[in-house]
């Protein structure tokens, strides 16, 4: 199980890059975290399953099978990697739908978040307002990955499986791993999003108090530089989305460069 991508995205919504690490230094004490008794019980079945004698062998798997799976993954991975590279490196674009430079300012003056003293209500209705678009993007972008890399893996099963019995036994396994701490997985990737939108609304309050008292649209056309409020929190979202695919993809490469290595040549 890939642990640290998952640390990386933990720690982009906590504010603190170093909080995490610990728990996700050790994959035993992870996948003890991830499992409810369900899941627990689930797992055990599936294990006692496993330590039945193997089927007769099947032919032996040819270098080139297990290249031509290894290739499949690897194609379908860089294809999903580069659509979001291309998506966060302009992440304004008409077609993502977030806000430009006047339609923030015209936001902020409707609810009244620039009307004196700048008080918590008005900035938390407009930083919910102004959050909505980015975070509809982050969601979209977090549920890709998990799609497409569910259906890869899917996709993949029956190949791998049929590099021999050793390789079949690794995917039950993971297979039977990834039933059992599924629910626990999705509730800490439910969790992502929720901690995105707390850090958008800590760094909007920041820079709307630090607004002069004449707001012009030149002060609001600067939140959207990389080195800006605006700016860094979209890198941070691209962080996060970044660290779940390492991390499912991390998983898939390791299921599949495991049933590879060990199907006979």
């Amino acid at each position: 199980m890939t642990s640290r991508p998952l640390a990386a995205a933990a720690a982009a919504v906590a504010g603190d890059p170093r909080a995490p690490a610990a728990e996700f230094s050790d994959p035993a004490a992870v996948l003890a975290r991830l499992m409810d008794l369900h899941g627990s019980i689930s797992l055990a079945r599936e294990l006692s399953l496993l330590d039945r004698p193997p089927a007769p062998s099947a032919p032996a798997a040819t270098e080139g099978a297990r290249a031509a799976v290894r290739a499949l993954a690897a194609d379908r991975l860089g294809e999903l990697t580069a659509a979001l590279d291309q998506l966060f490196s302009a992440p304004f674009q008409r077609r993502n739908k977030l806000p430009d430079a006047p339609a923030v300012l015209a936001t902020l003056e409707q609810t009244g978040a620039l009307v004196p003293p700048r008080g918590r209500g008005a900035l938390a209705s407009a930083a919910g307002q102004l959050w909505e678009p980015f975070g509809e993007l982050v969601t979209r972008a977090l549920n890709r990955v998990r799609q497409e890399t569910r259906a890869l893996r899917e996709e993949l099963a029956p190949s791998l499986r049929a590099l021999g019995p050793a390789a079949a036994r690794l995917e039950r396994l993971d297979a039977a791993i990834a039933s059992a701490t599924q629910k626990r997985r999705e509730r800490a990737l439910g969790e992502l999003v929720p901690g995105l939108s707390r850090c958008f609304a800590r760094g909007f309050r920041a820079a709307v108090l630090a607004l002069p008292e004449a707001v012009e649209i030149d002060h609001v056309a600067g939140w959207f530089g990389r080195d800006q409020w605006l700016g860094r929190e979209v890198q941070r979202m691209e962080l996060v989305v970044q660290a779940v695919l390492a991390h499912e993809a991390g998983r898939l490469l390791a299921l599949v460069d495991g049933a590879a290595a060990g199907a006979p040549a």
